[in-house]
């Protein structure tokens, strides 16, 4: 599912923030150490979520992680940083707000997601790293599981980019939290290309990188070095997508803490008799060769191929 920008109309995904944080500084060590690395021995026992990834008592605040997932896609730089740091900061803003102890979020480095920068994963354009970042959070605090998928479905349907970030103004380092400004340049980002601007806006059906990256450059007619006025189309979709991914997840995290569940995976109409017949989780007792939540049809239109071993 593609549109050109010719004036047509689409739906907005608009997540509404909790209220502002109050401005508490965390004399937080963010670049040096590894993670959690004294407790290596006993990483099995951790009790993620609690003990040493405490949610506070606080909702995050959805707006400044969308407004961090922009900033540090672009500073430092990439989508697994920018979401999962744009969560951290926002874990230390809300114990900050709340007068809590963070714990292990004031030993993660900042950067812990950076190896899924930049095409997918070094380059092969496989999971998109916005995907990768804020699922990873949920893991640190025992999530995944229980959220990590719907972060994935949400992720497919959206009709990149959104217009969430057109009122944006980007901060300079220097009024960042001391935790948040660990590892900048010191130089201020661009702020975004409002959505009236926007070159063409996709559905990705996948969360690889390729599939979402690729799809938008058609749909915009665009490629990876095109620029709006002076500013390079991709990355500001990318930077985007980075911010909307790690806010929803905010906003999974917050109705969590209060008990709301997101509903469970339910397979898609168009991959049900593809599912059935050769899923782990299928109605089939005999295929089952396939192991996967994606939607087939973008990508199979005829049977996969192989060499079989003969005897």
């Amino acid at each position: 599912m593609e549109e050109k920008k010719n004036g047509l109309s689409r739906r907005n995904f608009l997540i509404n923030g909790s209220t502002a944080m109050g401005a508490i500084g965390l004399a937080a060590g963010l670049s040096a150490g590894s993670l959690l690395s004294p407790r290596e021995a006993g990483a099995a026992n951790l009790v993620l979520g609690t003990a040493d990834f405490p949610i506070p008592n606080r909702d995050l605040n959805v707006e400044k992680v969308r407004e961090y997932g922009y900033y540090f896609y672009q500073n430092p730089g990439g989508c697994g940083l920018g979401s999962a740091r744009a969560l951290i900061v926002g874990f230390l803003d809300a114990h900050a707000a709340a007068g809590t102890d963070p714990k292990g979020w004031a030993q993660i480095p900042l950067n812990l997601y950076g190896w899924c920068n930049g095409g997918g994963p070094n380059g092969w354009g496989t999971l998109c790293g916005s995907i990768a970042g804020s699922v990873g959070v949920l893991t640190l605090i025992n999530l995944q599981g229980t959220l990590g998928s719907t972060v994935f479905e949400w992720y497919v349907k959206q009709n990149f980019p959104m217009a969430n970030l057109d009122n944006y103004i980007p901060p300079t380092p220097g009024s960042l939290p001391a935790y948040a400004s660990v590892g900048l340049t010191g130089t201020t980002p661009p702020t975004p290309i409002r959505d009236v601007d926007v070159l063409g806006h996709a559905v990705s059906d996948s969360p690889l990188c390729h599939v979402s990256v690729s799809k938008w450059l058609t749909a915009a007619g665009a490629n990876l070095d095109t620029a709006f006025g002076g500013k390079n189309v991709k990355k500001d979709r990318c930077a985007k997508v980075t911010a909307d991914t790690a806010a929803y997840t905010a906003l999974l995290i917050n109705n969590y803490r209060v008990g709301i569940r997101p509903a469970a995976w339910a397979k898609p109409d168009a991959m049900a008799g593809c599912y059935d017949c050769h899923d782990a989780g299928g109605l089939s007792t005999s295929r089952k060769d396939s192991q996967v939540k994606m939607d087939c049809a973008p990508c199979h239109t005829e049977p996969m191929g192989g060499h079989r071993r003969t005897r």
